[in-house]
């Protein structure tokens, strides 16, 4: 079934009020699973600059994270891939035409703008340095944060969609259109077999 047949019965279904087939939602289930899977590997793979400026910003960064980033048994692993794709993009800049830019990971974007913002230490040098810091990436790290919230927006409009397919399909108004397979009536005869006397 094509995405906007599939929309036009959406909207037909909403505006007429008729009961939805299950072969239909079915169907769009599964188109909505598959956008779901391509997004998400889409998401993994795809990768966002940060702009640190030179490369004494960078090894500040990677020291911290090395050394003195805090973590707790829900950000632990978080921290681990930041590190890793932080140490990474660290041959780059070894090279003498490095132009500042690390690219991360998206998820490693979210984590690494949850570590800076919670980020302590004491004393004024500690101080200068984090002030030093944000200047230098802040502003670049707030960008691709937004650009990280806007692409996963698409992911969280199809887990919606996945919500309410599930919800119509569990509607006792929902006309039941689909018979079921042999191998569906045999596993649940073998679950639950029927006792003949």
């Amino acid at each position: 079934m094509s995405k906007k047949k599939t929309e036009m019965e959406v909207v037909s279904n909403e505006e007429t009020k008729q009961p939805w087939k299950k072969s239909e939602l079915l169907a769009r289930q599964k188109e909505l699973q598959k956008r779901n899977d391509e997004l998400l590997k889409e998401m993994q793979e795809r990768e966002y600059e940060i702009d640190f400026k030179n490369k004494k910003v960078f090894d500040r960064l990677l020291k911290f994270l090395e050394k003195d980033a805090q973590w707790g048994h829900t950000t632990a692993t978080g921290l681990i891939m930041l590190y890793h794709n932080m140490r990474e993009q660290k041959q780059l800049t070894r090279d003498k035409e490095w132009n500042g830019i690390a690219k991360l990971r998206a998820a490693n974007v979210s984590i690494l703008w949850s570590m800076v913002t919670k980020m302590t230490g004491a004393g004024f040098h500690e101080a200068r340095a984090f002030v030093e810091l944000m200047a230098a990436c802040g502003e670049s790290l707030s960008q691709a944060v937004q650009k990280v919230h806007a692409d996963n927006q698409a992911i969280r409009e199809t887990h919606a969609q996945l919500a309410q397919i599930d919800q119509d399909l569990d509607n006792p108004d929902t006309i039941n259109d689909v018979e079921e397979t042999e191998k569906v009536k045999s596993l649940a005869d073998e679950v639950d077999p029927v006792v003949e006397n």
